[in-house]
């Protein structure tokens, strides 16, 4: 399969920011639907079914039947992207939507590093590289520090938010690399055809009925599991038909930013608790999002 040319990369691009508009407002309703108190498996195992079917016109785009082998790498990819997804929502549990989102930035910082670590790359990493890495922890340090005296407790919320951008960023570095040693379209659905099916492992813990509609939460979980998944099929796209991983989690991490912008936009209207924050919370928050943003660029 050829490379692609520097002005086709411009559609991964746009993808991956359309993807971080989408993604923000997927989180602040899996925010508000968790403080309407659905449950958190539930809305994981809701937006991971969503986005199996989202897939499955993947199967007939795709060229021939998968192999077993193609079969294992997808399930072994889904198994990375459920926990990511897992430790995704239960840090928006623990933490505010606009301080778990600009943290998942780090993504682009770690995707490099991982793509590295996993010989995808023979390139040493730069001092540009560690210079963002250490820039990074100050950035976390604006974003997460807690309001004074307020009751949130952000350091669980921020170690589930960084483990989760490290489990999305192992998937991020390794999509790419198997996805080009077939087709594309097919490892696509065999991702997340076995996420389909993994997630299932979970309805033992589901806190109520998956499709119910009788609790004004869930028709926040509804939302926030199209929305999850709409911008999971744009950003997998961008990941696995174009050899840029790093640059595409450039562009992705923008959704700190939108994020941070509906919350101050929305917040108090929505009735979510972070819409009381106060401004100094929220102007520390956007300086640790664009101090991410310069550690970012610095790796671009």
């Amino acid at each position: 399969m050829n490379e692609p040319s520097g002005y086709e990369n411009w559609t991964a691009y746009l993808l991956a920011l359309l993807a971080g508009l989408i993604y923000a407002g997927g989180a602040i309703a899996g925010k508000k639907a968790l403080e309407l108190g659905r449950g958190q498996v539930r809305i994981v195992i809701l937006s991971n079914l969503i986005l199996s079917v989202c897939f499955i016109p993947h199967f007939f785009l795709s060229q021939g039947w998968p192999t077993l082998k193609e079969w294992i790498t997808g399930a072994g990819l889904g198994a990375i992207f459920l926990l990511a997804q897992a430790l995704l929502f239960r840090a928006l549990r623990a933490g505010d939507a606009s301080m778990v989102s600009p943290l998942m930035g780090i993504k682009s910082i770690l995707v490099a590093f991982f793509i590295v670590i996993l010989g995808f790359s023979h390139q040493p990493l730069s001092t540009d590289t560690w210079i963002a890495a250490g820039l990074t922890a100050v950035a976390v340090g604006l974003i997460g520090w807690p309001a004074k005296n307020s009751g949130r407790a952000s350091a669980k919320g921020i170690l589930l938010a960084l483990a989760s951008a490290a489990s999305f960023s192992l998937l991020d570095s390794m999509v790419p690399h198997f996805s080009h040693q077939t087709d594309p379209v097919r490892m696509l659905f065999c991702i997340f055809g076995s996420l389909g099916f993994l997630t299932l492992i979970l309805l033992p813990w589901k806190e109520e009925p998956i499709f119910s509609l009788g609790n004004p939460g869930d028709n926040w979980a509804w939302r926030s599991g199209l929305l999850i998944a709409i911008q999971a099929v744009l950003m997998s796209t961008a990941i696995a038909c174009y050899r840029v991983p790093t640059e595409v989690n450039v562009v992705y991490s923008s959704r700190g930013l939108w994020t941070l912008l509906f919350v101050a936009w929305l917040g108090n209207r929505l009735g979510l608790r972070e819409g009381s924050l106060s401004p100094w919370v929220k102007a520390r928050r956007v300086a640790g999002c664009i101090l991410l943003g310069i550690c970012i660029l610095l790796i671009a």
